[in-house]
């Protein structure tokens, strides 16, 4: 073994297996040199500054002489060109990895699109076929239904700047959220049209209002009647809104309960809609109060039905699962279970959601059978608070015969029912059925003091 000798310390030597050694320096690290025996060296620094020499004879391969020479070291670049290719080197893979990174953003920003759309268009399937039966659906019609716009917040933004084709999919998403779900409408007749101060020649309007106790728009009621109404339906309505009613308008004017209507033509008859085994059920906290009332009216053009409605809420179902017993059980018991069952027992969440939700599916299709008995040929106006958006079942299966006028000349979300900071829902109708005047126009009247709004609704006459 000859003694080591020390390499400049730009300069130094690699050695290949057959035992060939090649003298470089610093600027041709990394790169790969081809050998007399056929094999790749990859040119790198040793880990000391020492490389030993060793004779070709002394590694045994008999396809190299001894007399080999090695190579000549490639010259030296200067400073400025190793700076400059270096340069070059990490602009290429920066420009190599914001491809991939693009890439990347565009391929999730594409499938977090469609799989958006593909949520909202099951939400709005499970809303309009399972509210009422699955509590996911419940809580969707029941509760604020804009919280399924917020992830665009997120995703428009992500595809503007990376994958502009996921625009289609949020778009069709974006308009089957405001749309079909959070129940948006346009209607020429209504679009940019504000309330008419009056009813045109050979309409009557019709107006229906949740007073909240009626003691504010009692004080306001000169402000409701400005709005020139000729049948008014009033639920949750006190004496004192009943007093006004009659000291301030020449309408004719009958209460019953917390339910009031006045109307400008005669009155010639009045029923409520029978409800004994009802009220029964309504002691134990889970529904049972709603009323009907139901006016035959001596109008300009013939006799009209004018039915005044105020049907149990979904609130006293779905409040008890706030409590301890929230969890859903493995079988859920019915309305005469819970009947013949002591006030004061306990009944589990689904159980109390189970027997609201039969309560009021009962007392929808006694109302709407019973609003058009007798002479089909009359016409038959139900107004009032049905506690029911368009899309419950409850209210597709037993009022989907009537026309309701928002649906058919309404513009805008028609929210009628405010509660809280973000819950906004149209619970609030105005219908009529085969033979009844025809919707014109509906509007959102004025807040008047309660947690509700009016609606007012123009009819035309046949």
């Amino acid at each position: 073994m000859s003694r080591q000798r020390p390499a400049h310390r730009s300069d130094f030597s690699v050695r290949c297996a057959c035992g060939i050694v090649f003298n470089t320096d610093d600027s041709h690290i990394g790169k790969r040199l081809r050998c007399r025996c056929g094999r790749l060296v990859t040119i790198a620094r040793p880990t000391d500054e020492y490389v030993s020499w060793v004779p070709p004879a002394s590694v045994g391969s008999s396809r190299t002489k001894p007399s080999a020479r090695p190579t000549q070291p490639h010259p030296s670049r200067p400073p400025m060109v190793r700076e400059v290719g270096t340069a070059v080197r990490s602009a290429l893979v920066d420009s190599v990895m914001a491809i991939a990174s693009r890439r990347r953003g565009r391929r999730w920003g594409a499938r977090c699109a469609w799989l958006y759309a593909a949520l909202i268009i099951a939400s709005w399937i499970m809303l309009m076929a399972m509210s009422e039966r699955f509590l996911p659906a419940t809580l969707l019609a029941y509760g604020p239904r804009f919280v399924l716009l917020l992830p665009l917040l997120v995703l428009v933004p992500w595809a503007i700047g990376w994958v502009r084709s996921a625009l289609l999919p949020l778009s069709l998403a974006a308009a089957i959220a405001v749309g079909p779900i959070m129940g948006g409408r346009v209607s020429w007749r209504t679009l940019g049209r504000p309330l008419p101060g009056a009813p045109a020649p050979g309409q009557l309007r019709v107006l229906s209002y949740n007073t909240f106790g009626g003691s504010s728009v009692a004080a306001r009621l000169d402000e409701a009647l400005a709005l020139r109404p000729d049948l008014i339906a009033f639920q949750e309505c006190s004496e004192a809104l009943v007093d006004a009613l009659r000291r301030r308008t020449r309408m004719y004017v009958i209460s019953y309960f917390n339910l009031c209507t006045a109307s400008r033509w005669p009155i010639t008859s009045l029923d409520s809609m029978p409800r004994g085994d009802l009220a029964r059920i309504s002691k134990y906290g889970v529904g049972g109060s709603a009323l009907v009332l139901r006016h035959l009216i001596k109008g300009p053009y013939g006799p009209l039905i004018f039915v005044n409605v105020h049907l149990e809420t979904a609130r006293k179902g779905l409040q008890a699962f706030t409590n301890g017993d929230g969890l859903l059980p493995d079988d859920l018991r019915g309305l005469a279970r819970f009947a013949n069952t002591a006030p004061d027992a306990e009944a589990t969440a689904a159980e109390r959601l189970n027997i609201n939700t039969r309560i009021r599916d009962r007392e929808s299709e006694r109302a709407s059978l019973w609003a058009v008995r007798g002479d089909k040929a009359i016409p038959v106006i139900v107004a009032g608070d049905f506690n029911l958006p368009v899309e419950s079942t409850i209210f597709r299966r037993h009022w989907d015969a009537f026309t309701d006028a928002f649906e058919a000349v309404g513009t805008g979300f028609g929210w009628t029912k405010r509660e809280g900071t973000l819950l906004r829902i149209r619970i609030d109708h105005v219908l009529g059925n085969a033979t009844a005047p025809k919707p014109a126009g509906v509007w959102l009247g004025p807040d008047l003091g309660s947690d509700h709004l009016p609606v007012i609704a123009d009819l035309r006459w046949p």
